[in-house]
């Protein structure tokens, strides 16, 4: 991320969280993280993973897209061909939220670095992946998937799951997660 979007998401997670009336220890038990990482993340110290924002947004009951950029109050969400604005680099390749703030379903344009690994992510409901240029290998439940430009996979995002670039070259994926009735922790009541 530029040192700009960091600052913003640090800034964001902190604002989240203090709306909430939490404490980091809580906030990171039910996202399955460590008080010292959620600490550096809003700090800025550190650079926020792909499946820590969901496992974040999930906890809080907000959108990815509502942690990492300014609110919209529009209902639809139009994003043209080539509009990078609102890309945010993270540790393991750059990302793009593709839906608005209020849906259920969250598409995200992922962009993996060569030879990178996501972080594990596990969060209730499904995850449909696309790969638009790759390859990509998958480990779901600890099982390898190789998938190639055109392949998708569709599963239960509640598996452990994570991503991996070849070394050689980037890996450029849609990721669509919607999430399951039930959340994947119980999350945070709102503010008031």
């Amino acid at each position: 991320m530029s040192d700009e979007v960091d600052v913003r998401v640090a800034r964001r997670l902190r604002t989240i969280r203090s709306r909430h009336g939490t404490t980091l220890s809580s906030v990171a038990r039910l996202a399955g993280i460590s008080s010292a990482h959620l600490s550096r993340l809003e700090s800025g110290d550190r650079q926020p993973s792909i499946g820590t924002l969901l496992q974040l947004a999930r906890v809080y009951g907000v959108s990815v897209g509502e942690l990492v950029e300014e609110q919209d109050d529009r209902i639809h969400r139009l994003i043209r061909a080539g509009d990078r604005r609102g890309a945010s680099r993270g540790r393991e390749g750059e990302y793009q939220v593709l839906t608005s703030d209020r849906s259920n379903l969250m598409a995200v344009r992922v962009s993996i670095d060569p030879g990178e690994v996501t972080l594990d992510a596990r969060h209730v409901g499904e995850e449909w992946i696309h790969v638009m240029s790759g390859p990509v290998t998958v480990t779901l439940d600890d099982e390898d998937i190789v998938l190639d430009t055109g392949d998708s996979l569709h599963f239960d995002s509640a598996q452990p799951h994570r991503l991996r670039a070849p070394r050689e070259r980037s890996a450029d994926l849609l990721v669509v997660s919607a999430a399951s009735t039930l959340p994947a922790h119980h999350p945070l009541p709102r503010p008031h």
